[in-house]
């Protein structure tokens, strides 16, 4: 029943991030590092982008971890198999360490929540960098929790733990810019076992340095082919010193505890308009959703008053209260050095926390009518996702457009999928640059027949786009839309991509849902001001639509 269970949970996990964005520009940059290293063979030196300081990144990891099962296996969802084969190993591994830990709890209700938590089903599931971030944080807290004394539980050896938790920085150090928030728990497990002698220290001390080099030894190509200043991808510019509001640690320890609950507002759509013209037009799914939505808001509200208790019958209580406690001020303090703006994901690398956290609240109402409510809420919760799968796959997904993906791999062909933001390193022509294939990309791309609907306060602009040019395809169309008063007068100016693909010649009925518009206006207009131009695929590839 176990290995039933588990196979229908990969199942579940896996089609869930292919039902997942995929056109979305953060999404197709990190597929198309992958792709660049399928095609070309190049090795790449830098990973994902930092938009913020048009930096990137340095270090193989990332594109590796794409392009490598595409050698393997040339089909747009052999990513998508790795990472949910990481991600799930990881995750199982840290359910089986809560159930060690917490032997009271039901192994059904640890291993499914963890499975399908909204956070770690939206990131950890489908292709974005954060995804690859759960894996080495639920690695490296293991290791942590093995190393400190106060949380031990003699699992594995010390030295092991050391080197779970340098493997996990050194391959997040390739990922993600949160790698540093890894650092102060590494120091805080080395100084607790300080007093075990000069041989124990050592050993965790090579140990350590033994998992940095497991996945470190991926940046030394980056550093020897560009140098220690070029080769940092430019990242030391994310260092930006300046003032955080206080307010910012009670919205981190709300974030913080949406780790570990049903949080699903944010994952919907990513305005109020979207969401509500989606529950709308999918009306069955909305009670579901409602009750994930109350359950994801009581959630953090009950943890916090769990964090206020003092006693339980685990003796790491109070020292799991005042990790939390750091946490929280370390993440905090953090953003008085980064240029980025507070937000979730940005500190989705110390989840894990939040994980254990959540099962040790647990133990406070453990009885067999909460494990009935609990039981519910893990079925709604799995409805609600498979319903959004349901709802968003031939939107959003790769088999929106699978024809392209497939076309660009099967002929090593990038610049029929997209092309790397221009700052990219190495990342080959940021714009086609085909001379037997002219464009324009303001006007071969035409909106007509555009009619505009105010449903519920929320803009709908529907029209059909005819792309004009019989030898460029193009993608990501930026459009903007005007609204103004009855004397002209400019009152809102907004501006989105279309995610989508268009081949030559092709007509397209297309709807833009543009949010809530709050001001009243006189006349509005959407307007097209450019796009990326593509290789077209072969005409034998092309899907009617």
């Amino acid at each position: 029943m176990w290995a039933v269970a588990l196979v229908a949970l990969f199942a579940f996990r896996l089609l869930f991030g292919l039902s997942n964005e995929f056109f979305f520009e953060d999404e197709t940059q990190i597929f198309l590092m992958g792709l660049r290293y399928h095609a070309t063979g190049a090795w790449p030196y830098f990973g994902a982008d930092v938009v913020w300081t048009k930096s990137e990144i340095p270090g193989a990891l990332q594109p590796l971890l794409v392009g490598v099962p595409l050698n393997i296996v040339p089909a747009p969802e052999s990513p998508y198999v790795l990472l949910n084969l990481v991600s799930m190993a990881a995750l199982a591994a840290f359910a089986w360490y809560v159930t060690v830990r917490i032997p009271s709890a039901p192994k059904w209700l640890v291993w499914g929540w963890l499975m399908t938590l909204p956070w770690t089903l939206w990131y950890s599931a489908h292709i974005i960098n954060p995804s690859y971030v759960l894996a080495a944080a639920l690695v490296f807290f293991i290791g942590f929790f093995e190393a400190v004394p106060v949380f031990r539980r003699g699992k594995i050896s010390v030295p092991i733990a050391f080197v779970l938790m340098g493997a996990a920085i050194s391959w997040i150090m390739q990922i993600h810019m949160s790698w540093p928030l890894l650092l102060p728990y590494a120091a805080l497990a080395w100084c607790s076992t300080w007093r075990t002698g000069a041989r124990p220290v050592a050993a965790n001390t090579i140990g350590f340095i033994c998992g940095l080099l497991l996945f470190g030894s991926l940046l030394i190509p980056t550093l020897i082919a560009f140098g220690a200043s070029a080769g940092s991808g430019g990242t030391m510019r994310n260092i930006r010193p300046h003032v955080v509001s206080p307010w910012i640690a009670v919205t981190t320890l709300a974030r913080f505890f949406s780790f570990a609950s049903l949080e699903i507002a944010r994952f919907i759509a990513p305005d109020g308009g979207k969401r509500l013209i989606l529950l709308v037009r999918h009306v069955w799914l909305a009670p579901i959703a409602a009750v994930a939505w109350v359950a994801g808001v009581w959630q953090p509200i009950w943890m916090l008053r769990e964090w206020l208790r003092r006693r339980s019958v685990y003796a790491e209580w109070a020292p799991i209260r005042w990790l939390v406690a750091g946490t929280i001020g370390l993440v905090y303090a953090s953003y008085s050095f980064v240029l980025e703006p507070p937000q979730a994901h940005a500190f989705y690398v110390v989840a894990p926390i939040a994980f254990m956290f959540a099962a040790y609240c647990w133990t406070f109402i453990d009885t067999p009518s909460w494990r009935r409510v609990a039981a519910v809420l893990l079925i709604v919760n799995i409805a609600f996702h498979a319903g959004m799968a349901w709802v968003q796959a031939p939107e959003k997904s790769v088999y929106r457009h699978r024809e392209v993906v497939a076309a660009a791999i099967r002929l090593k062909e990038p610049e029929m999928f997209g092309h790397r933001r221009p700052f990219a390193v190495d990342g080959g022509p940021a714009l086609l640059q085909d001379p037997s294939r002219p464009y324009d990309n303001r006007h071969d791309v035409q909106f007509v027949d555009v009619r505009r609907t105010m449903p519920y306060g929320v803009a709908l602009w529907t029209f059909t786009l005819r792309n004009t040019n019989d030898r460029v395809a193009y993608r990501e169309v930026l459009y903007q839309t005007t609204y103004r008063d009855g004397n002209g007068r400019l009152l809102d100016q907004r501006y989105d991509y279309l995610k989508d693909v268009f081949q030559p010649g092709d007509v397209r009925a297309v709807e833009v849902n543009d949010g809530f518009v709050r001001v009243p206006f006189a006349s509005a207009t959407i307007e097209v001001l450019g796009a990326e131009a593509l290789v077209p695929i072969p005409p034998a590839h092309v899907t009617s639509r």
